[in-house]
């Protein structure tokens, strides 16, 4: 019997995105995202000290730890971190919708919020890593070799169905 494959993991952790976001609705989904961003700011401005002071190398008011964790572990649990406190205790969120484009963004925001979220995390692997995991997924080859896209798409898709919005409440 084959053994499941990566591709079988991110697609399940794509449809369970798509489930959170049905879940959430629009508004806590795009605040979703952007939680996604700011973590990626303060994962890659306090991973350095973090990894620092967990190996023991740094320390805070005479107290060190030597935890020995990578750098890999210390980066996930801040982006992860930093996402989860900010989308439950922020107070962020996007604007309600109602009508036919609604489940259409439910589903758009979600894939590409989740993508943002696996492809960071790839992105936080070492290199060597990041290219096995391409080499034996097909998935993980889309969202590795089309990172950039995945962190600018959601941006521009914001602002796109921004200004389709605006346009059709403006002729309503």
């Amino acid at each position: 019997m084959p053994t499941p494959s990566w591709n079988l993991a991110i697609a399940v952790v794509f449809l369970m995105g798509i489930a959170f976001g049905y879940i959430l609705q629009r508004e806590k989904i795009v605040a979703t995202m952007l939680s996604c961003y700011v973590a990626l700011i303060v994962t890659q401005a306090t991973s350095g000290s973090l990894q620092a002071y967990l190996e023991g190398s740094k320390t805070f008011n005479q107290f060190w730890l030597n935890l020995h964790a990578s750098p890999f572990t210390v980066r996930v649990l801040i982006f992860m971190a930093v996402i989860t406190l900010l989308s439950a205790k922020s107070g962020v969120s996007g604007g309600k919708t109602k009508g036919l484009l609604s489940p259409i963004e439910i589903v758009v925001f979600s894939i590409l919020t989740t993508g943002l979220i696996v492809g960071s995390i790839f992105y936080f692997l070492p290199v060597e890593t990041r290219d096995t995991f391409a080499a034996n997924s097909k998935l993980a080859a889309l969202i590795i070799n089309h990172y950039t896209w995945w962190v600018i798409l959601p941006v521009v898709v914001l602002i796109g169905l921004g200004f389709i919005r605006k346009g059709s409440s403006s002729s309503d």
